[in-house]
């Protein structure tokens, strides 16, 4: 299964800093929002883009720095489609000590596709065109 490279490693990143590539999308998509699963749980998120989330009600153990995978993503109360993201914590806390913000790492085509196909169905993105 390929898988679609999200966000850049250590040393390309450094690279692109220095060129005035920005490492975060400033465009994020507070709605609608999305659920996703992974490690058996569904979390629902606060925000999100084509490079990364922020997930609320999350209060497990994984740290900034680990990695995690999702294996579901849809709109909360509906179908869940099964995709293959490979996800970084980048902090874990926020307002309420309940949030973690994650950074694709790879996602498979299908997960593009869906959260592609989402992100062009919100009302602000069809009235840019």
């Amino acid at each position: 299964m390929s898988a679609l490279h999200a966000w850049p490693d250590d040393d390309s990143a450094e690279v692109g800093v220095k060129l005035g590539y920005r490492l975060r999308s400033p465009s994020r998509i507070n709605a609608p929002n999305l659920a996703v699963t992974f490690r058996g749980k569904s979390y629902q998120t606060l925000n999100w883009s084509l490079s990364g989330m922020l997930i609320c009600g999350y209060g497990g153990i994984l740290a900034p720095g680990d990695t995690f995978e999702i294996d579901a993503v849809g709109m909360p109360g509906r179908t869940a489609w099964p995709v293959l993201i490979c996800a970084r914590v980048i902090r874990v806390g926020g307002v309420d000590g309940m949030e973690m913000a994650a950074q694709f790492v790879t996602l498979n085509a299908p997960a593009y596709d869906i959260l592609e196909g989402i992100a062009m169905r919100r009302p602000g993105f069809r009235g840019a065109a």
